[in-house]
């Protein structure tokens, strides 16, 4: 008799939990039978706090509409959108904040690939998978099973910038001023690996501290090495600086810099002196009439504040167009995770993504068990102060150096 009491109780037990809406799936954090948690650290107080407010904006415009097409598999996508002051102790605070307490599933962008390096143990001990932005050669090159870049490390991007450089003038000499963190050295060593590839070399190379303003040191250092070209591997605030620096020198040194300062922010910190300015990206100018960014603008007049974002000439469209990137990536993984959505089944989802149309205004995302990086592609812009925007002058190609 006692063992059909405990029998009936267990089976009871077991009806019970399948009537309870989100019973099997609470098991997995943040994620129920209606939705699903999804983070976005973003920096809105340290050094990169121009990046935050569009990275942000993207993310909520892409996770409206997608709730307003009824979700993935039924799930609604809960944002849950963190300052994590781009440094990597605060990064690290952030991350913790996001798994620990808000329950995050995955973290669908984090901006700073020092900061993404710090909390990469945290994302593998919980089984979080991480998309930072930023990211370093070391997230394909050994590789993660948690980490998935939608587009190009910053490695690759400073090799084509070499490249690029030695296809212009193929006897320059080339100097460096970096930021000394894991940032500023992963544009340092892809930049001296296409070097040494073409049989050429860095004449000079200049580390900066974080925050540092005065630049006057590291231009005398080019200027005294006679270089003709100088890569910058720094956030917007000291490229403004550097470009007043070289107009105060009166000096005519080529610069060309990385993806994170081809916003319109830098016309108004440098003015005309941004004239000429060059950058490596793997996204289109937003002005571009391209379908992908067509329909990002589209979905902002819907669901953003269109005149003060995407319709503003003075917002930092590239970084909204950058963050829209990544949460399409999230998205499509998350479909192709199907119903029964658990960290295992949302890398396989992610690993099964081939040739996803981005429609033009980046290369298409495509990953792979073997494959965590979409695409080593990027483009060179060069910037045009009259009209305050940037305009293709190199079509988006792969670096020649190679990247394993």
């Amino acid at each position: 008799m006692r063992r059909r009491a405990l029998f009936l109780t267990a089976l009871l037990v077991g009806v019970s939990m399948l009537a309870v809406p989100g019973a099997w799936a609470a098991d997995v954090r943040g994620v129920t039978d209606t939705s699903v948690k999804i983070g976005c650290l973003v920096d809105l107080s340290g050094p990169g706090k121009y990046g935050g407010p569009p990275i942000a904006d993207a993310f909520r415009d892409y996770v409206a509409w997608v709730n307003s097409e009824g979700g993935v598999h039924g799930r609604k996508i809960d944002l849950v959108v963190e300052d994590n002051g781009i440094l990597p102790n605060t990064t690290l605070q952030a991350a913790k904040k996001v798994i620990l307490k808000d329950g995050v599933f995955a973290i669908g962008f984090n901006l700073g690939s020092a900061g993404a390096s710090a909390i990469l143990p945290l994302c593998e001990e919980h089984k979080v998978a991480l998309m930072p932005h930023g990211a370093n050669k070391k997230f394909y090159d050994p590789g993660n099973t948690w980490v998935f870049v939608p587009h190009t490390v910053q490695y690759s991007m400073a090799c084509r910038a070499v490249e690029y450089i030695v296809k212009q003038d193929p006897k320059a000499k080339i100097g460096i001023i970096y930021q000394d963190d894991g940032f500023g050295r992963e544009g340092l060593e892809g930049a001296e690996a296409a070097a040494e590839f073409l049989k050429t070399k860095i004449v000079k190379a200049a580390p900066y501290k974080v925050g540092t303003i005065d630049f006057s040191p590291h231009m005398s250092t080019m200027k005294e090495a006679d270089v003709d070209w100088i890569l910058l591997w720094t956030y917007l605030p000291q490229s403004a600086a550097i470009l007043k620096q070289k107009a105060k020198m009166a000096w005519d040194v080529k610069l060309l810099s990385n993806n994170t300062t081809g916003v319109p922010p830098l016309f108004a910190l440098a003015k005309e002196h941004a004239d000429g300015y060059m950058l490596v990206t793997p996204y289109a100018p937003g002005y571009m009439d391209l379908p992908g960014i067509n329909k990002a603008k589209e979905i902002n007049k819907k669901f953003g504040d269109y005149d003060k974002q995407l319709g503003n000439p003075m917002y930092p469209d590239y970084l909204y167009l950058a963050a829209w990137g990544y949460a399409t990536a999230v998205v499509e993984g998350l479909r192709k995770a199907g119903k029964d959505l658990t960290p295992e089944s949302y890398v396989k989802g992610l690993e099964s993504i081939k040739d996803h149309d981005m429609g033009g205004m980046c290369p298409n995302i495509t990953f792979g068990p073997d494959r965590h990086v979409s695409s080593f592609s990027s483009m060179i812009l060069k910037a045009d102060a009259k009209k305050a925007r940037f305009e293709i002058i190199d079509p988006i190609e792969d670096p020649k150096t190679p990247q394993r």
